[in-house]
């Protein structure tokens, strides 16, 4: 049975990804760059830093190799998007509902790339304020995904606390690089594609939504996988 669940919030808990895109094309323009040039080199990549999206968008621009510039956008679209945040943001089809049924049966904790005061927003929005135990931002760690520092620090956290069977702790993810931080970390992951997703060689199991998932459906999931 699962003992812990730990959550991405970006991708699984909330698709905060239409809000990001929104709040970097601000920031080029306040740099000096075109929707137009930007537009182009956006595609989604769950788990993607801000600093790293900005670095994309920059491709091929006079400001690719300006790393105080890339730094100037990426803090800039950070505050824009939490902003937008702030003004309203809906949770993924199904999660709230997961979260607030888990809480008491496994421990819960969030590992992610979004910032500590947006994951604070996501959650008071959502009214999930006192769910998750452990967060782990990405001001928390010094390498983000698919570096496992953020898995293994919410573990050793968690261990802190109470013991812990890493064995029966599972992660939540939106795709490959968060995938294979939490195996690198030693977990079993889920990753939660809408559509026909890449197939993604990290993930113990794959799932379109979290629309009337239990950690026994997921602990279910995962154990057919394993036999199979």
């Amino acid at each position: 049975m699962i003992g812990a669940m730990l959550c991405e919030v970006e991708g699984v808990l909330a698709n905060t990804a239409p809000l990001r895109r929104a709040a970097l094309l601000r920031a080029l323009a306040e740099g000096g760059v075109e929707e137009a040039d930007a537009t182009a080199a956006l595609p989604n990549r769950p788990g993607e830093s801000t600093r790293e999206l900005a670095r994309r968008a920059l491709r091929g621009h006079a400001l690719a190799r300006d790393e105080t510039a890339i730094t100037l956008i990426a803090h800039r679209a950070d505050r824009h998007f939490a902003s937008l945040v702030h003004a309203g943001l809906s949770f993924a089809p199904g999660a709230r509902e997961l979260i607030a049924g888990a809480a008491a049966r496994c421990r819960l904790a969030i590992v992610t790339s979004v910032d500590r005061a947006t994951v604070e927003s996501v959650l008071s929005l959502a009214d999930l304020d006192g769910a998750f135990e452990i967060i782990v931002a990405a001001e928390d760690v010094a390498a983000a995904k698919p570096a496992p520092d953020g898995y293994r620090k919410a573990l050793e956290r968690m261990q802190r606390r109470r013991a812990l069977d890493a064995r029966s702790a599972i992660a939540l993810e939106p795709g490959a690089i968060g995938a294979r931080a939490a195996r690198a970390a030693g977990l079993s992951c889920i990753v939660v594609a809408p559509g026909d997703g890449e197939n993604i060689a990290e993930a113990g199991a794959m799932i379109s939504s979290l629309i009337g998932q239990t950690p026994a459906t997921l602990d279910a999931m995962l154990s057919l996988r394993a036999a199979g």
